[in-house]
């Protein structure tokens, strides 16, 4: 089988604002166009709000980017956004603020958030989800190279975000979001023992990031080394019990360790959680089906990832593959 190869292409989906499409890994016309979306946040007396936490989720909870204000509150989020509905947080010390956005693929949007004041924000402390303290220490003109990065990488010029990423290490050296995409990078080239490394240095620096166990257990799984991803993993998910690109790669990990009943179930977690189709959880239950034996079950996860996926690097495989499980399966008759 050639799951593993599928690896790199979800490695680049971990990051807020990086999806396989825009490397070439799938049919750029499949997914969705890329979207601007420039937030401004405010204090309550209306200055902008500089270093602030701003984070857009699906309407699961899921994160699907973030980053911090710059010396005037604004942010601008690059990303591939189906269209819907999503939900913009920001938070600033105790202050936290949010609203609800209706975005269309492609499209553009400005948002403005208004903080409330500092004695408002402390009745609700503790009530939501704070931002970690290793994140309010990264430095401002740090996070600037950090989203150069993250456009660069919105562009595929991986060797020039490889750059703004090594200038915004060379600022704050425990930049643990920098060092986990500065990992993602290092897999891409096949340097694996080196990204481990900087994904593990990214979670010691920040144990409260998910995207890092992700990433750790996704690069575990590409060097078969799956009870060490399943454990990376499990981490993810407490932090993260919406992201299903946790329960996709924990899939894959239960797959390669012939648990195959694990395997479909993860996979289906993943699945449920999933605001749009993602075609690879398709192709990893068929094999698991196909090794317990359920060939129509099998044939029909097959027959959905090629309609969802026509042009996949997998694809051919996937063909051939459901063309035995036919003949197969006729023979069994």
């Amino acid at each position: 089988m050639s799951i593993r190869a599928a690896g790199i292409a979800f490695l680049l989906l971990l990051l807020p604002t990086v999806s396989s499409a825009q490397f070439g890994r799938r049919n750029p016309s499949s997914g969705p166009e890329l979207s601007t979306v420039t937030i401004t946040v405010k204090t309550a007396d209306e200055k902008g709000a500089s270093d602030a936490r701003v984070e857009i989720h699906d309407m699961s909870g899921t994160v699907l980017a973030s980053g911090y204000t710059n010396g005037s509150g604004t942010l601008e989020v690059l990303g591939r956004f189906p269209s819907g509905t999503y939900e913009v947080v920001a938070t600033h010390g105790l202050s936290e603020a949010r609203d609800r956005i209706s975005l269309s693929s492609g499209g553009m949007m400005t948002v403005g958030l208004r903080l409330p004041a500092d004695n408002d924000a402390a009745k609700n402390a503790g009530n939501n989800e704070t931002v970690s303290v290793a994140q309010y220490k990264v430095p401002d003109k740090a996070r600037k190279f950090f989203r150069k990065a993250q456009e660069s990488l919105a562009k595929a010029k991986l060797n020039e975000a490889a750059e703004h990423l090594g200038k915004a290490l060379e600022i704050y050296p425990n930049y643990a979001e920098a060092l986990c995409l500065r990992g993602v990078l290092k897999m891409d080239k096949q340097d694996r023992e080196s990204a481990i490394a900087d994904f593990d240095q990214a979670i010691h620096i920040d144990p409260a990031y998910p995207m890092s166990y992700f990433a750790m257990g996704a690069a575990y799984n590409l060097m078969s080394r799956f009870d060490d991803a399943l454990r990376a993993l499990q981490q993810g998910t407490t932090l993260a019990p919406t992201a299903w690109q946790g329960y996709f790669e924990m899939g894959k990990a239960y797959l390669g360790k012939a648990d195959y009943m694990a395997s479909i179930k993860a996979l289906d977690k993943a699945q449920a959680l999933t605001r749009e189709p993602y075609p690879l959880i398709n192709l990893v239950k068929g094999h698991a089906l196909l090794a317990l034996k359920q060939y129509p079950e099998a044939m029909a996860e097959l027959e959905a990832f090629l309609q969802k996926a026509p042009s996949d690097p997998q694809s051919e495989n996937a063909r051939q593959m459901l063309s035995r499980v036919k003949a197969f399966a006729a023979v069994q008759k």
